[in-house]
């Protein structure tokens, strides 16, 4: 079993043993839930967006399940220790951005989407390329020789879904003259505004108000994006993920939802998200190397009948294989001379790229039994 497996095997373990002592009843009646959210801001302002929302889950839950609630907050330091706090059950349910959510999901496929949120009653919103108020490059492909400023490198809009856009536009890492992770959006934009960086990607939200204060950037694309989903850990109790989630849907207060920014929550699924998957499992296209794909597509043709025929039931495949055959005769210490062959077979770095996740490989090579001397 590999390294990341043993990890994932003892994060699934955890888990299992933390659902036993969470979410449940204590002694008093009580329902005690914890719900995590990765750090944005200060721990203070972070309980002063949440806090409302939490204080209304527990009164519409304990309604549907007559009997108390007791919602706490756990804060996240950053994306990963979030996702690990879900996947091992520290917290019954958070809230995510997508890309997250599909890496959790990947970790354990038991997680379950409770709702999406609203905004402007679609569960679509935009991300933006930008560039400076001045600059003369109209479309994504002249960002090739530039730089690129990204968000966060586990962010859907700063770092998934714009370097999809890049490269479905012919751009690549490679292509750029250079790139880096700048973190939080805002961050994004001023660093794009100071002429820091060519170009870069940032939420709409966040484009917007920066304009509004005078940034001097424009946007030079645009792109959607998925709101944030709010997720149950494995093995929550059936009745209190139906009250959670019922609960969820039904938040009307507008001052709640005025601290959260968003307008309210919808019905959502794993399969709102099969873009953001796509563009995560390809993302290694982005950084592959031209010069060795080019090398790769121009690799040696196969010679050998029985070789060819090993390789006729994967097209792309039998394509990309390198085979070079090498023979000599060489001197042995009695003098005697013997005739070497050498086999060497180049596989290309795609055929173990994720978006290959899932085939399998296996050479076998036959070597006939009067061609070895006694």
């Amino acid at each position: 079993m590999s390294l990341s497996s043993l990890t994932r095997f003892g994060l699934l373990l955890t888990g299992l043993l933390a659902a036993a002592c969470s979410g449940l009843a204590h002694a008093d009646g009580t329902i005690r839930l914890n719900f995590g959210v990765y750090s944005s801001n200060k721990p203070s302002a972070m309980v002063r967006v949440y806090r409302p929302i939490l204080k209304e889950l527990e009164k519409n839950m304990t309604q549907r399940l007559n009997r108390n609630v007791d919602i706490r907050m756990q804060i996240a330091k950053d994306y990963d220790q979030g996702i690990s706090h879900l996947i091992n059950g520290r917290v019954d349910f958070s809230k995510f951005g997508p890309a997250s959510y599909i890496e959790a999901k990947r970790m354990n496929n038991d997680i379950s989407i409770l709702a999406v949120e609203n905004v402007l009653n679609s569960k679509v919103f935009y991300g933006i390329i930008a560039v400076g108020e001045d600059s003369d490059i109209t479309r994504i492909s002249q960002l090739r020789g530039k730089s690129f400023a990204f968000g966060d490198e586990g962010s859907t809009i700063g770092r998934f879904l714009s370097q999809l856009e890049l490269e479905q536009a012919g751009v690549r890492a490679s292509d750029l003259h250079r790139y880096e992770y700048l973190g939080r959006h805002d961050k994004v934009g001023t660093a794009v505004g100071a002429g820091s960086f060519d170009a870069g990607a940032l939420n709409e939200k966040t484009f917007k108000k920066l304009v509004d204060a005078g940034e001097p950037i424009r946007e030079l694309a645009r792109f959607p994006n998925v709101t944030k989903p709010w997720i149950a850990r494995s093995g929550l109790d059936d009745e209190i993920l139906q009250a959670l989630r019922e609960s969820l849907l039904e938040v009307k207060d507008q001052k709640t939802l005025a601290a959260l920014k968003i307008d309210g929550f919808l019905e959502g699924g794993d399969e709102d998200y099969k873009v953001i998957r796509k563009a995560m499992d390809n993302n290694s296209i982005f950084f592959a190397d031209r010069e060795e794909e080019l090398a790769d597509s121009q690799a040696v043709q196969i010679d050998e009948p029985g070789l060819q025929a090993a390789t006729a039931g994967d097209d792309d495949l039998g394509k990309v294989i390198s085979v070079q055959q090498a023979g000599g005769l060489q001197q042995t210490d009695a003098g005697d001379q013997t005739q070497q062959l050498t086999l060497n077979i180049t596989l290309p770095r795609s055929l173990f790229e994720a978006n290959r996740r899932g085939h399998s490989l296996t050479i076998n090579l036959k070597i006939p039994e009067d061609a070895i001397a006694d």
